[in-house]
């Protein structure tokens, strides 16, 4: 059930899940992950050149693995690697440093590790070129589902196997979570859960330890729910597996839109899940957040929270500025949360430190419209197309306009 407390309520669009198992991996005999290294992305095409279609990933309706990537057997030079092993093609790209997208999108080819079959394979993940090992988080997550760090293999350039399985996507991110994707989520939360710590029925999720300098006037949210009985947890002060296991038990998660409340994804079904708004233009994550309270049956209640007064994309490092908006304290009125007058009242120091933060930002974006062009004028010398990338990120880095 949705519930949505915003001036523009959203039309969320029901996409039905395809049932994925893992008879529709695919084998792929002497087969070739090609790498597109300016868009760490791949793609797998067999030993004739036909490109398996299961290896494309999709996202918001498009793809990040290019398939136009010319194959193997057409190019002029036949220097590849060649790994004598058969794999499991896991995908990779930018979704492994991302916490929140690796829930959703990392995970989504590793549901093989549910069949014994696939139990002792090594899993290929394509990375960057400068990557020598994978964040942390992803290495505890691949622990738990039981891929220990023998059997990974980072590439980062065309690599022929022996063979290649290749697992079609178990969920596209704002398209459908399958379900053979919740007994990922659930084996996760059994073998990485912590059942030892104290856990609450009730928490929220607060950015106020993240001190990115970018999300103002949260605090007078968290008091208004810690009066109502809510735990404040700061997950990125915690252990993952105390993460997994206070959102596997409780009832009633709530937070500003982002990473964290994909935690819901390890939620009992009939839960609810809380989910504040913290900029004005419309869109933001509340899709994707949707699509995993569908996903695992639990209830969502959408309230716009922003006080902003320069509008702001959910994706953006412009400062944000949260408070009680109308809309949220009629949520506060419409389930009996107890407050006063006080504390509904403008955090005038957030307001204050946001206006400082945003004066920077302004003034950071005009210097940047000056460095950008200079940046793509002089990539232009470089020869590849990965080649003029690393140009811009090097300008822009040391030109401090990233």
């Amino acid at each position: 059930m949705i519930t949505q407390y915003v001036k523009h309520e959203i039309d969320f669009i029901a996409h039905p899940a395809p049932s994925i198992s893992t008879d529709d991996i695919k084998f792929i005999d002497n087969g070739t992950i090609c790498v597109d290294a300016a868009d760490v992305s791949g793609v797998v095409y067999d030993a004739v050149g036909n490109l398996c279609d299961a290896s494309i990933t999709h996202r918001f309706g498009g793809h990040t693995s290019i398939p136009r990537l010319t194959p193997p057997c057409l190019r002029i030079t036949r220097n590849y690697n060649f790994i004598d092993e058969t794999v499991v093609f896991a995908g990779g790209g930018y979704i492994l440093s991302h916490f929140g997208h690796f829930l959703l999108e990392g995970l989504a080819r590793l549901y093989p590790m549910l069949d014994s079959k696939y139990k002792n394979k090594k899993f290929v993940f394509v990375v960057g070129r400068k990557t020598k090992s994978l964040p942390r988080f992803v290495m505890e997550f691949l622990s738990g589902l039981g891929i220990n760090s023998d059997n990974i293999i980072l590439i980062n350039k065309t690599t022929r196997f022996r063979g290649i399985y290749v697992p079609p996507q178990g969920s596209v991110i704002t398209q459908y979570i399958s379900p053979i994707m919740n007994k990922v989520f659930d084996k996760i939360a059994r073998d990485m859960g912590n059942e030892k710590i104290k856990t609450f029925d009730k928490i929220y999720l607060s950015r106020g330890k993240m001190n990115d300098g970018r999300t103002f006037g949260e605090k007078s949210i968290e008091k208004i729910f810690a009066k109502n009985g809510y735990k404040i947890i700061y997950p990125e002060t915690l252990p993952l597996s105390h993460q997994i296991t206070l959102a596997r038990k409780c009832k009633y998660m709530a937070g500003t839109a982002g990473t964290a409340l994909h935690l819901a994804l390890f939620m009992h079904p009939r839960g609810t899940v809380i989910q504040i708004k913290r900029n004005t233009i419309p869109g933001d994550s509340a899709e994707i957040q949707n699509d995993i309270c569908v996903a695992r049956k639990l209830n969502f209640t959408y309230i716009a929270g922003s006080i902003e007064r320069v509008p702001s994309t959910h994706f953006t490092s412009q400062p944000q500025i949260l408070g009680i908006t109308p809309e949220l304290k009629q949520f506060f009125i419409d389930n009996k949360f107890k407050f006063t007058a006080r504390d509904i009242t403008t955090d005038t120091a957030a307001m204050v430190a946001y206006e400082t933060q945003l004066h920077k930002y302004i003034k950071h974006q005009k210097y940047k419209k000056i460095v950008k062009p200079i940046a793509r004028f002089i990539s232009m010398f470089g020869i590849t197309k990965y080649r003029r990338q690393r140009i811009r990120e090097f300008i822009t880095r040391i030109l401090h306009a990233d």
